[in-house]
């Protein structure tokens, strides 16, 4: 559908596809595959051990400020660092369109916010809830990341190639790639220290999509985006040499898929 869409906008086809039907359906075919995947392989305990990691919550409080702070910290550090090194003049650290109320008002509708781009994202159950613990059973943490990354960098391809109004930019296509890449390995690590939980990483993914918005980031000159991609990537790399390419974890296993009988 996605494809269907960047046809429409450069005129191959006759029509676009509707936004709501792109926010609904287009984002939670990942889900609907993991689950009919998880049907085909394992039958209904598939499905119920699928579904059973958006239980996993009980993970320790400091998970759940990596979690929803951890790309705040990203986000808004490219801001500044893109501002202090840049002759250009300086770019602004929070959203105009989205803070033109007062203080008190976004402190109560930021969590509003941040629930309703969480819950029209649906793509986690398919990444770190099917795929990621079966490639993790083959390969280690670190090439598991890297493999999914390639399929999620592979997922937004369309979107890059979406007229939505200027040209195709394919430096930001690039960053926003590697971007995806070193976040993989920023999520594995997180699963694999929450016991395989799907929530966190459904978490920190509408995390990311709040704070690029909330740091404007996805209208920031190009180099911002580009400190946001090096920030992420250094904080991949900082990961593996800490923890681990074996296991992205210190003290214990990567979480692994062990299949379950029909």
């Amino acid at each position: 559908m996605q494809i269907i869409d960047a046809l429409g906008s450069h005129g191959v086809l006759s029509f676009r596809v509707p936004f709501w039907m792109q926010l609904i359906i287009v984002a939670y075919m990942p889900t609907v595959a993991a689950i009919v995947a998880a049907a085909l392989a394992e039958g209904r305990m598939g499905i119920r051990e699928l579904l059973r990691k958006l239980l996993v919550w009980r993970v320790g409080a400091r998970w759940y400020v990596f979690a929803i702070f951890g790309y705040a910290f990203l986000c808004g550090s490219a801001i500044i660092v893109g501002n202090i090194l840049s002759e250009s003049p300086p770019f602004p650290l929070l959203s105009d369109d989205l803070f033109k109320g007062s203080s008190l008002q976004w402190l109560i509708m930021l969590p509003v916010f941040f629930l309703i781009i969480t819950l029209t994202n649906g793509e986690e159950l398919a990444w770190r809830g099917f795929a990621l613990p079966r490639l993790q059973a083959r390969w280690n943490a670190l090439n598991s990341s890297l493999i999914l990354g390639v399929v999620w960098v592979a997922f937004h391809l369309p979107l890059f190639f979406t007229l939505t109004g200027s040209e195709l930019n394919f430096m930001a296509m690039a960053s926003k790639s590697l971007q995806l890449l070193g976040a993989s390995v920023i999520f594995t690590f997180l699963y694999n220290h929450t016991r395989g939980s799907v929530l966190l990483a459904y978490l920190l993914h509408g995390a990311a999509n709040t704070w690029t918005r909330v740091f404007p980031i996805d209208h920031a000159p190009a180099h911002i985006g580009w400190w946001l991609t090096a920030l992420i990537c250094i904080t991949a790399v900082l990961l593996v040499a800490i923890f681990g390419a074996q296991h992205l974890r210190r003290n214990g296993q990567r979480i692994q898929h062990s299949p379950e009988r029909k």
